[in-house]
């Protein structure tokens, strides 16, 4: 019994503990909401404003770090540039260095090239004078140049410088083989004639294949054509085109000498001589044939004829070393042009 006694001692002693622990709790409890209660109350917060400043705040970051992005894309960009023109730079001072070589090494080529040129020609040229004061010794002439002063003596020394080429012409062209100057060998010709009626006998000439052909053409032709110096320009033209067809040497033609007033009752139109002379300048340039003239030493003082429009032997001398001149037949003479034939 004494057992069972203690035993429901004991168990009212827990219950009688958990009550008094219970009433502690609570007692605490109602202190604490008590104290809660003096407090003030939290501020209300307007969730509309958070949320503004929240993507205000957004916002501000992402221009700062679009900002920070865009300058350092700008820092690359620059380094990127600063970069190649650096590359560019250098390629343009070795393209500079390398141009500069070529450039020198152009330039010390053609001084060798200059001084080279320079010695053969003066070898050339020293060669040419010696061998024409040879060509030249016991004659009045002196090349590339006229004298006034020449006489039978000289003759044979012109005819030598016309072996290279041959003249086809009219009486004018005639005149120098009947004062001597020339011969049937280098000139040949027919009396009276127009470019249109000389042509079929030039074309016969061609075939010589001299290398140099002079035409002596003209005077008659301003009264064979009535003046019209267009029928003269393109008959003139068909005869050079012609001939070169046949011979392809250098082909001269002389203009048409002048004639003194005293002439006018046998060539009546003789003061059309310049509009016919710049027809012959215009087959020149259509054909490559080359303008000459001797029309300087033609003084009407040196005219022998009935007509007054023939020249004698004293203009025939001044004559064949002008045109000698014009038509390089020293330097073929000399062995710088064609070969003598």
């Amino acid at each position: 019994m004494d057992k069972h006694y203690n035993q429901t001692l004991h168990m009212m002693q827990f219950t009688i503990g958990l009550l008094a622990a219970a009433l502690l709790i609570c007692a605490a409890i109602f202190f604490m909401g008590i104290t809660h209660s003096d407090a003030a109350p939290p501020p209300s917060v307007d969730e509309t404003v958070v949320e503004e400043l929240r993507s205000l705040n957004d916002l501000d970051m992402k221009d700062v770090m679009a900002e920070m992005q865009s300058v350092q894309e700008s820092r690359d960009e620059s380094v990127r540039e600063s970069v190649a023109a650096s590359i560019e730079e250098s390629r343009s001072i070795e393209e500079s260095i390398f141009a500069s070589s070529v450039a020198q090494e152009s330039m010390e080529q053609s001084v060798a090239a200059s001084l080279y040129e320079s010695s053969v020609a003066e070898s050339s040229s020293i060669a040419e004078q010696q061998y024409m004061d040879s060509f030249l010794a016991g004659s009045h002439l002196t090349a590339r140049s006229v004298t006034y002063d020449c006489d039978d003596t000289d003759i044979p020394y012109l005819r030598r410088l016309f072996s290279n080429c041959i003249v086809i012409g009219n009486s004018r062209a005639k005149n120098a083989v009947d004062c001597g100057i020339m011969s049937e060998n280098e000139v040949k010709f027919q009396s009276g004639v127009s470019v249109d009626v000389i042509t079929p006998f030039a074309l016969q000439v061609a075939y010589m294949y001299k290398p140099k052909t002079l035409f002596v053409m003209g005077l008659n032709d301003i009264g064979h054509y009535d003046g019209s110096n267009e029928r003269f320009y393109q008959d003139y033209l068909s005869l050079v085109r012609q001939y070169q067809a046949i011979n392809p040497g250098q082909v001269y033609l002389q203009e048409i000498l002048p004639c003194p007033e005293e002439a006018r009752p046998y060539f009546y139109r003789f003061f059309m001589i310049p509009d016919f002379n710049a027809r012959i300048q215009q087959v020149c340039q259509e054909t490559g044939a080359i303008y000459v003239s001797a029309t300087p030493y033609a003084d009407f003082k040196y005219i022998n004829s009935e007509d007054h429009a023939h020249y004698g032997k004293e203009f025939y001398f001044l004559w064949a070393q002008t045109i000698a001149t014009q038509m390089h037949l020293w330097e073929d003479l000399a062995g710088l042009g064609y070969e003598i034939h």
